[in-house]
């Protein structure tokens, strides 16, 4: 017995080392690591930059549209010969052949008043006709040095004042769901991280599985032989032999899945291997409910959407408002302007122009299709706002759970933990009295299944400490180890 023993010693030294032969030259990566690696390489990350950057430019382009805008527009110059009717002196009219040129310039600044929706415009222009033929050839000049334009709608729809309300939000949105972004990496990469842990762990329990009953199966067929076993029980040990020969091809396509996956996320070639190191130590920290909420509201992109999306219905209503009622359009402007038959003599002895405009629209009979209009803005303004309401309510409730589910992750690491060691030295004790007939194969069985449910259970309860803790971090975008909101670092300023 004791060279069967011996023989059994060294066949499974020899398989735990192939075993870690597998994984011993690969390079070796830490949870912190892969998330690192998603972080700067994954396209979730290069997404999240490009969506930064495209609403960054759209904002500044809303601010542009804020700011005054100064134009130069002009002819130079207008050619034009043509037959054209002329009227004469005594009043009638006759066709005459005309040959003229006109050149204009014009600069206008003009800048737009959000809160009344109002339009200013400063302008200055000058023109000049050059006449090529006919009894009037020479050239003329005229100027408008300064003109000032008022439009001012009333009792219509100011687009202008609600962009300034919902735009600045807007880019803050853009701004937090940036670092969201980065938080959702963390915990995507975390998925990606415990999918390929614990297949790496399954084809490594596979494999040494496949070893232990190879050689008790041949220990089996001697042990048969000498008439110390029936055939049933060495039956049964060939069974193992087979089924732990499926688990090893099972769990190698899962391996290879897993690692293809993860290396698709974060970034790095599909063919690159490397082994996945389990997380050792839990972060040790306290969850304030209160404060979770809190933070939520004050550090989520969602919360200001909320905030958006009841101004946006606000919005509808007043422009369904505006559509529907009297609409009055007033135009004033003032200017000075002098012609003159050379450039110095237009801008002498200036004269004023006026003009005032009052126009209006008032609809009549349109068949209630404005009123329609704006019922419907109403009615939408009340589902956003339930709909709001129902949101906060599932948000909250999501955050409230996931703090009181953490702490009993958080034990049952503990406890998996300790009962997997508990049940591989179970497992080894059950192997040896096994080895000296003190147990039934059936007992063994029933050790290393409780041995590999065990492995199993701590992990997974490890992979659902981690993938919660980095969940409580995206919905609340608030780091509880250290009290202090998540900045991502790698953010660039613009």
């Amino acid at each position: 017995m004791n060279k069967h023993y011996i023989k059994l010693s060294f066949t499974l030294l020899l398989a735990f080392l192939s075993t870690l032969g597998s994984y011993g030259q690969l390079k070796q990566l830490t949870l912190d690591e892969v998330i690192s690696l998603a972080k700067e390489h994954s396209l979730e990350a290069q997404k999240a930059v490009n969506t930064r950057d495209n609403k960054y430019w759209k904002y500044r382009n809303y601010i542009a549209t804020t700011l005054p805008n100064l134009s130069l527009s002009g002819n130079l110059p207008d050619y034009n010969r043509s037959i054209d009717p002329v009227v004469q002196n005594d009043g009638s009219t006759a066709f005459r052949s005309r040959s003229q040129a006109r050149s204009d310039l014009n600069l206008r600044l003009s800048q737009y008043i959000p809160i009344t929706g109002a339009k200013i415009s400063l302008g200055s222009g000058l023109q000049r006709i050059d006449v090529l033929e006919g009894s009037d050839e020479g050239v003329s000049y005229a100027t408008n040095p300064i003109s000032v334009t008022i439009e001012q709608p009333i009792f219509t729809y100011n687009a202008f004042k609600w962009n300034k309300k919902i735009e600045p939000i807007l880019f803050d949105e853009s701004k937090k769901e940036y670092q969201e972004k980065f938080e959702n990496i963390s915990f995507r990469a975390t998925q990606y991280f415990f999918q390929l842990l614990l297949a790496q762990v399954d084809y490594t329990i596979a494999m040494t599985n496949k070893a232990n009953n190879d050689t008790i199966y041949n220990i089996g067929k001697g042990r048969y032989n000498l008439g110390k076993i029936a055939e049933n029980e060495l039956l049964q040990l060939q069974l193992n032999t087979l089924s732990s020969s499926r688990d090893v091809a099972t769990s190698k396509i899962s391996l290879e899945t897993a690692r293809l996956n993860l290396n698709a996320y974060i970034g790095r070639p599909k063919g690159e291997d490397f082994e996945l190191i389990s997380p050792s130590n839990l972060p040790i920290f306290h969850i304030d409910p209160e404060i979770a909420l809190e933070q939520a509201k004050e550090n989520r992109q969602q919360y200001l959407a909320f905030k958006r999306r009841r101004i946006q219905a606000e919005q509808q209503v007043a422009e369904a408002k505006g559509r529907s009622s009297l609409n009055v359009n007033v135009i004033g402007s003032y200017g000075l302007s002098q012609s003159a038959e050379d450039i110095h003599s237009s801008y002498q002895d200036l004269q004023n122009q006026q003009r005032f405009k009052i126009g209006f629209n008032i609809p009549l009979v349109d068949w209630k299709q404005r009123k329609s209009k704006l019922l419907m803005a109403e009615a939408q303004q009340r589902l956003t706002e339930n709909t709001i309401t129902q949101e906060m309510q599932l948000f909250e409730q999501e955050i409230l759970v996931l703090t009181q589910k953490i702490p009993i992750i958080y034990d049952r690491v503990k406890s998996t933990k300790i009962a997997n060691k508990i049940a591989k030295k179970q497992y080894e004790i059950s192997r040896q009295r096994y080895m000296v007939s003190n147990i039934s194969i059936t007992d063994l069985n029933l050790a290393l299944k409780s041995k590999d449910n065990a492995s199993s259970s701590y992990l997974r309860a490890l992979q659902d400490f981690w993938t919660s803790y980095y969940q409580l971090r995206m919905l609340t975008m608030y780091n509880f180890e250290d009290n202090n909101p998540i900045v991502n670092s790698t953010e660039t300023t613009m």
